[in-house]
């Protein structure tokens, strides 16, 4: 089960990576499409509701040509990061020996990196609230409510292996 959960994030990382590589491109040659009237194969600009979207034909992406482009790209880049350094964390466990230094390192980074999202949903959602003077909880902020939870959960985890790490070290000495 494990090895898994390994392989799965291996996968779900290497997925991230090719489709951040088809899609960043192709979305910055629909903004200059936007922009300087070209005509590129594969992106079409289509306007609905007095909305710009551009579409890209062939892997069904669309999206609003306006800052949006920029928060895509973000996310792509963040969540790719993301699936490498979570596939990293379950490397830990199919190891020897789970109480080392390294696993530490790795497994802090991991716990740190799921903040990202909360912080910027914060940021986002009160800026929300002071512009519309409304909140609605939709689909962003379950994101943020699930890195929220997996933070929780890997503080205890975190926790747990620094005081096996301690013991470790300290059983070593006596030995």
């Amino acid at each position: 089960m494990k090895t898994a959960a390994h392989i799965i994030s291996n996968i779900t990382f290497w997925g991230f990576v090719i489709f951040s590589c088809i899609l960043i491109p192709l979305s910055f040659l629909s903004f200059l499409e936007y922009f300087f009237n070209w005509n590129i194969p594969l992106i079409d600009i289509v306007k609905r509701e007095n909305l710009d979207f551009a579409k890209i034909n062939g892997i069904g992406v669309e999206f609003w040509i306006n800052y949006t482009i920029i928060l895509m790209w973000g996310t792509f880049i963040y969540y790719t990061f993301y699936f490498y350094i979570l596939q990293s964390f379950f490397r830990i466990f199919i190891t020897q020996k789970t109480f080392e230094e390294n696993s530490l390192k790795r497994l802090s980074l991991f716990y740190k990196i799921n903040f990202i999202p909360v912080i910027i949903g914060f940021i986002g959602g009160t800026y929300r609230y002071i512009s519309l003077s409304k909140f609605k909880f939709d689909e962003p902020h379950f994101f943020v409510l699930v890195h929220l939870i997996i933070a929780f959960f890997l503080y205890f985890y975190l926790d747990l292996i620094k005081k096996g790490n301690y013991i470790q070290q300290e059983n070593d000495l006596t030995i």
